[in-house]
């Protein structure tokens, strides 16, 4: 897997590392940096080698990759929205066990495929950011705020509902 500074120089991108973050347009100081570095905080209240704590984690992850999208390869964002429509509209219990299984589906999909998802504009991915993640100081506010974030971030690609409901779809009745 490649890491945020190769695919950003992959992909022409120049991260900047002062000011607001350019994805996400959080009130950070060291912009994208800042965001992946907020992300650690909840690692200091939660255990996510503990099973009741993976969901936040796919969520943590999933609103982490698809706000700042940009920074990974465009058909993660398809993984990533579909796996947040799977939790939150068909109320799938996640675990680490099922994301290859989403993966197959995806890799399926973009056999014939070249069209990707169009992200939002920046900024406009959800009002919550990883900032947001700083005010939680026990496991019970850390779930409540990630499920917040991700659910905004998910809203905020609801111009692709039709796709990533037949994308699930698919997972559900191969992988039931």
């Amino acid at each position: 897997m490649q890491d945020l500074f190769d695919y950003a120089q992959k992909s022409g991108i120049e991260l900047k590392n002062v000011g607001r973050c350019q994805f996400c347009y959080s009130n950070v100081s060291k912009g994208v940096f800042e965001c992946e570095g907020n992300l650690n905080h909840l690692t200091q209240i939660l255990d996510f080698n503990n099973p009741i704590y993976y969901e936040t984690r796919f969520l943590s992850v999933d609103a982490m990759a698809l706000q700042h999208c940009e920074l990974h390869g465009p058909w993660n964002n398809h993984i990533h929205l579909t796996r947040l429509y799977l939790i939150f509209e068909k109320n799938i219990k996640w675990d680490y066990a099922k994301t290859p299984l989403l993966s197959n589906i995806i890799n399926a999909y973009k056999k014939d495929k070249t069209e990707f998802l169009t992200p939002p504009p920046f900024g406009e991915r959800g009002q919550l950011t990883t900032l947001d993640l700083l005010n939680a100081s026990t496991p019970e506010e850390c779930i409540n705020v990630v499920k917040s974030w991700a659910t905004e971030v998910y809203h905020s690609f609801s111009e692709h509902q039709t796709l990533i409901s037949s994308l699930a779809n698919s997972f559900l009745n191969r992988y039931g």
